[in-house]
Order: structure tokens, then sequence, then C-alpha cells
């Protein structure tokens, strides 16, 4: 196991053009410690997250992008892209994978596979409009990432 520190996330700031202090960068994102290689057991925030918030965040396609690659849990799989490859479902995820494994896919997907065309979504300089409030912080807040995780981790 190996803590993740702000270090990741001065690179990605400086690849956006801003200069951040490592005050601020500790305040933008929580840290988190991946264990094995594969999960993220405790909560970026401390505490659950909101399901329905994170259900609707799931369906946010301006924010997210979730359901238009994986489709809707329990519904119909999404379209495959122009390369003839689609996500994988989500229905039946919580009976395949524990929460922690949930929050790394969403957050360093990378890590777990190298050729995943998934985003992660906590990665500093991601938000670049520099009237957003989170300018140069990551795409979702650590409440987000956990209410995504809340949603998916009720899909079983």
């Amino acid at each position: 196991m190996w803590p993740v520190t702000w270090m990741s996330g001065v690179a990605g700031l400086l690849l956006a053009g801003a200069v951040w202090s490592p005050a601020a960068i500790a305040q933008t994102v929580a840290s988190y410690v991946i264990v094995d290689g594969r999960t993220i057991p405790a909560s970026l925030t401390g505490r659950p997250g909101d399901a329905e918030a994170g259900r609707k965040l799931y369906f946010d396609r301006t924010l997210t992008g979730c359901s238009g690659c994986h489709g809707s849990p329990g519904g119909p799989g999404a379209q495959p892209n122009a390369d003839g490859q689609s996500a994988p479902r989500l229905s039946g995820l919580a009976s395949r994978m524990e929460v922690g494994e949930i929050r790394m896919w969403l957050i360093a997907p990378k890590l777990i596979n190298p050729l995943t065309s998934m985003p992660g979504y906590y990665e500093l300089g991601q938000r670049k409009d520099e009237r957003d409030p989170q300018f140069g912080g990551p795409r979702l807040t650590a409440e987000e990432i956990e209410a995504i995780v809340a949603y998916l981790a009720r899909q079983k």
C-alpha cells in the first residue's frame, strides 16, 4: 500500500498553467491510499456518499459521461464507439467489485488497466475555465466521487 501525495497534482497544475501553493492543493483534493494497486478502501470524505446524488451524476452526460459509455445499470448498454469498443455494462457491479475497487476505477483507472479509455475523474488540472470557482481542480469533487461510488455500490 502506498499513499498518494499531492506531487502528481502539482504536475497536473503546472501543465494546466496554474501555479498553486501546496496548501491550496491540499484544500482541493483529499489524500487517499491505494492498497494492493487495485483499491482505495477509505472514503475521500470520511463518510458514505449520497446514492441519489450519484445517480444524477451518473446520468449527467455533460459532467461525467458515465451513462454514455456504460449505458444504464439494469438497462441497455452503451453503443460501441468508433473503434467498435464499448465500456462494460455496470449491472451487477456491486456483486463483482468491492466499494474500494469502484472508487479506484473512478479515481485512477489507468493504474488498474493502462490501456483503458476511461478517464480518471479526480486528477488536478481538469477544471480549465478560469471563471470556475474550482479552477485547476479535478473534474469531480470528493463528495461527487463518493456519491457515484454509493450509487454504483447499489448495483447488485
